[in-house]
């Protein structure tokens, strides 16, 4: 009789248990980061840098990314970014032709740059991004100030940061000389999302 007891007893305590799991399933659900879509059309990954004093713009056609984001649940938020460095454009064809030589991203060897964050923080002007920036096997942190905009079911990210093109190798020899190629690269990003 006490046996039968106890067995009772334990499947109810059994089952109280899954039900507490349970009832927890959709808070913890519900506080996930939301994960966005990159819309292409209206996005823009580029840069602006400096040729000889003077000032240009280019961005890459290829890139993607896993974007997760949720203003009150930054600890779940990140984003994940694969960049084709040979899918540069800066609108002069001799340009874009040796940015892919060895001297400058070295596609043949080194076809994708990676943006991976470790945090996402909240700033008194919206959020920084902190993450590790590789570009030619060359991987630094880079911390990348952003604002973000949620309306309906659409995200605006905008972000910009600084980086030296000479700690990522990109422009050796002769184009290591400031005079030629300026060594600060603005990074720019301009991304519209969708849920």
């Amino acid at each position: 009789m006490f046996r039968l007891r106890s067995r009772a007893a334990g499947r109810l305590l059994l089952g109280l248990g899954l039900a507490v799991i349970v009832s927890a399933l959709p808070t913890v659900a519900s506080s996930a980061a939301t994960e966005w879509a990159i819309v292409h059309d209206e996005s823009r990954l580029g840069f602006e840098a400096t040729q000889q004093g003077g000032r240009f713009e280019g961005r890459f056609e290829d890139f993607s990314a896993d974007m997760r984001f949720s203003a009150d649940d930054l600890a779940a938020s990140r984003f994940d970014v694969t960049i084709a460095t040979g899918s540069v454009n800066t609108g002069s064809s001799q340009r874009d032709a040796n940015l892919p030589d060895a001297e400058w991203f070295n596609t043949d060897a080194f076809p994708e740059a990676y943006y991976v964050t470790r945090e996402i923080r909240a700033t008194p002007n919206g959020y920084e991004a902190v993450g590790d920036l590789t570009i030619r096997d060359n991987t630094h942190e880079v911390v990348l100030p952003f604002t973000w905009r949620t309306e309906g079911e659409r995200a605006e990210m905008d972000g910009a940061v600084t980086i030296d093109r000479v700690r990522f190798g990109v422009g050796q020899g002769e184009w290591r000389d400031p005079s030629v190629a300026g060594h600060a690269v603005e990074v720019v990003v301009d991304l519209t999302l969708e849920r």
